[in-house]
């Protein structure tokens, strides 16, 4: 009964257990068409565009199971939907989880394109960079350049891409883009060098670029180059002792003598002037004559609406153009025909920050600057070059009143004051107080400030500063502009004994035999001493004239790569790939007479200092 029991029992087991996997069958039969009509369901709304409904049927395959076989395509899909509704972070991490369980799945590479895609909207550019130029296969491949070149377009910071070129030196559609970026910065920011590199290494069509082409420049023997003044010509008529617009004159004058020295040698220069009035009109009018269109060089114009429009015209017309005052780099914009022959204010800036990180060991720096907009601009740049270096800029403020002037004054001079009933020192805020004696103890420390720069030609903040630091007695360095040298209330001995460094512009020995031959020239031509607009005028058509005899009317690739060369009249000029002077000399006054800092080996480079 016992073994018939036992075996009864197990035909029971055999049964229950056969109806189980029967059960077992049919639910997980059930199960998988669930899976799929989720599925089918889910491509059918995605197809639509219906992102947000089709998300929900693909939220429910993503459990990976062996029951489950739409899991990677319902991920994948499911991925793409919540990018599409902006659940772009959940996006990303459907699509990374499907890169690291399934790295050889075959639709990894479509993975990779809208995973790469992602991470570069998503401002993760070097890890999409790396996915994206991961991907292989000819249609596939063609479709990751495509995204590049249109993610790629939210990025504008050329040191950034600079950096991912550096990492992807094959990447052409990064290549492109870079040197697009670049020309598009005005000239005075412009990493030509780069841009070259890039456009020969990727064979980029070279036409699509501001750029000079150097087998057109054609050399002449006599080149006509138009002066464009607001000579006001009326205005010269009358009896007025000194006319308002004096200094026009003595530029033109100056102009002229150099003209006249050029063509004792053979070569010719002829001069047209113009009288633009200051008045957009009559620019217009004399761009209209078409005799502009004649011209190898244009002089001017120096104000703003003119100059603008002159620069506009220079560039629609490849005509080079020079203007002889203007420190402003918009006056040259991103126009390749368009010089100034003195620095901008960005090119003294920067000079000056990298003397002040190659000399001074303390990292703290203090910036002041006037009222003018070149002030605010060399302020900016002398405190982004430095900040680059790991300098930290502890104060810095603008003084564009008397009274704020004043506020500067009394910051650096100003002492705690002895509590004479705890016989401590403590700090009163609307204390007037300043250092007289050595038992002072001033509120900034000299470590504090760590040196000081004056961007502004103001007569009353510089003189403030200065006589700040004189009361202070602590030795602070101090950087400035060579202007204050023409300030009456500044002495060449308080300069020296304070160690003022000065940021220079279009420097020159009054001493030398060539400023008395031109001093001598221009008092038999005219009865009298040349100006600084007379320096200014000479220099600058002597410079220019003998760049145009030299290298032809598009003087622009030699400029380029002649490095320095020196001046007549003033000390030097430097174009290398720059449409402003980049010869910024740095001066000191040492035994009353100025000791140039920089360029005591005229062959450096402007980036190079001496010691």
């Amino acid at each position: 009964m016992l073994n018939l029991f036992n075996k009864q029992d197990m035909r029971l087991k055999s049964i229950f257990i056969i109806g189980m996997m029967i059960i077992i069958s049919a639910f997980q039969l059930k199960a998988q068409t669930n899976y799929e009509s989720d599925y089918l369901a889910g491509k059918k709304y995605f197809n639509s565009g219906d992102y947000q409904t089709a998300q929900s049927h693909f939220q429910n395959l993503l459990d990976l199971n062996e029951n489950n076989p739409f899991y990677l395509y319902a991920s994948y899909f499911y991925a793409i939907s919540a990018y599409e509704t902006g659940n772009k972070e959940r996006a990303m991490q459907v699509l990374q989880n499907i890169r690291s369980t399934h790295p050889k799945w075959d639709k990894i590479e479509e993975v990779n394109i809208w995973y790469g895609k992602m991470l570069i909207q998503e401002g993760n550019l070097m890890q999409g960079l790396e996915v994206l130029n991961a991907i292989e296969g000819g249609k596939l491949k063609t479709i990751a350049e495509q995204i590049k070149k249109v993610t790629l377009s939210s990025y504008d910071s050329i040191s950034l891409l600079q950096k991912a070129m550096e990492l992807n030196p094959y990447d052409k559609v990064l290549a492109k883009y870079l040197a697009m970026k670049i020309n598009q910065q005005p000239l005075v920011d412009r990493k030509v060098e780069l841009m070259e590199f890039l456009i020969d290494s990727f064979d980029l069509n070279r036409a699509s670029y501001d750029f000079v082409d150097k087998s057109v420049t054609e050399k002449k023997e006599s080149y006509r180059v138009a002066v464009l003044l607001p000579f006001m010509a009326e205005d010269l008529s009358t009896s007025k002792g000194n006319k308002g617009n004096q200094f026009i004159l003595d530029l033109y004058q100056g102009i002229k003598v150099a003209a006249e020295e050029l063509n004792e040698n053979g070569k010719r220069i002829e001069l047209f002037a113009y009288d633009t009035f200051r008045d957009s009109l009559k620019t217009a009018e004399i761009m209209d004559s078409g005799e502009l269109l004649e011209m190898d060089l244009l002089i001017g114009p120096l104000y703003p609406i003119p100059a603008k429009m002159i620069r506009d015209y220079s560039y629609e017309n490849k005509i080079n153009m020079v203007n002889p005052l203007s420190i402003n780099s918009e006056t040259i914009g991103s126009n390749p025909y368009s010089f100034l022959m003195k620095s901008t204010s960005e090119t003294r800036a920067k000079t000056a920050a990298k003397f002040a990180i190659e000399n001074f060991e303390n990292k703290n720096a203090t910036i002041f600057y006037g009222s003018k907009p070149q002030d605010s601009i060399f302020a900016y740049t002398y405190k982004r070059v430095l900040e680059e270096d790991s300098f930290n800029i502890t104060w810095m403020a603008p003084s564009k009143s008397s009274v704020a002037s004043t506020e500067i004054l009394r910051s650096l001079t100003e002492v705690f004051e002895t509590d004479t009933l705890n016989r401590g020192k403590v700090y009163i805020s609307n204390t007037v107080k300043v250092k007289v004696g050595e038992e002072d103890s001033l509120i900034l420390s000299r470590d504090t400030i760590g040196h000081i720069m004056v961007a502004s030609t103001d007569n009353l903040l510089v003189s403030n500063v200065l006589s700040g630091l004189d009361t202070r007695r602590d030795s602070i360095p101090i950087i400035g502009y060579d202007e204050w040298l023409d300030f009456n209330q500044i002495s060449f001995d308080q300069l020296q004994r304070m160690g003022v460094i000065m940021i220079g512009q279009n420097y020159f020995d009054f001493s030398s035999h060539q400023v008395a031959e031109f001093k001598e020239a221009y008092r038999k031509e005219y009865n009298k001493l040349p100006t600084q607009y007379s320096y200014d005028g000479y220099e600058t058509m002597w410079f220019f004239g003998t760049q145009l005899f030299e290298f032809g009317n598009y003087f622009q690739y030699g400029l380029y790569n002649e490095g320095f060369q020196p001046g007549r009249l003033y000390f030097g000029y430097d174009y290398t790939n720059a449409n402003d002077n980049q010869v910024v000399p740095i001066l000191k006054m040492e035994d009353l007479v100025l000791r140039m800092l920089n360029y005591e080996n005229v062959k450096n480079k402007p980036s190079e200092f001496t010691d």
